[in-house]
């Protein structure tokens, strides 16, 4: 992951730590881009509002990119469609304290075991129903 980065005050210019923001994992195919199913290095185009989604997360969170894609891709993609300002890292293994993962795969566990495995046996994905 990339360091944080420490800004001078605006009185003295001393440097200080800011509290850094929340880490928030937002996977890439089928949430940032017009995904519908693997095809090789076709990485697609944006979905409509990725950018200014992404732009929003950025100003409260540290956005890290959960993908299974190789970063070089992934990263090309991202500065190709001017998406990198907005996110911190991207990477396949699973962050740590994150505040939450948003994924078009998802299912929330709730404690209930019966449930969740009801909404297994009927899950498809926005872009399959």
């Amino acid at each position: 992951m990339h360091t944080p980065r420490t800004r001078a005050t605006e009185k003295g210019g001393a440097m200080k730590n800011p509290k850094p923001k929340p880490f928030i994992s937002i996977d890439f195919d089928g949430v940032l881009n017009n995904y519908q199913g693997y095809d090789g290095d076709n990485l697609g185009t944006p979905r409509p509002g990725a950018k200014e989604f992404l732009e929003k997360l950025s100003k409260k969170y540290r956005v890290i990119i959960l993908t299974a894609r190789r970063f070089d891709k992934v990263m090309e993609w991202l500065n190709q469609y001017e998406l990198s300002k907005y996110v911190f890292d991207v990477t396949s293994i699973k962050p740590k304290n994150v505040v939450c993962f948003v994924d078009d795969r998802a299912i929330k566990f709730n404690g209930e075991y019966a449930e969740v495995l009801r909404h297994i046996n009927n899950f498809k994905t926005y872009w399959e129903e």
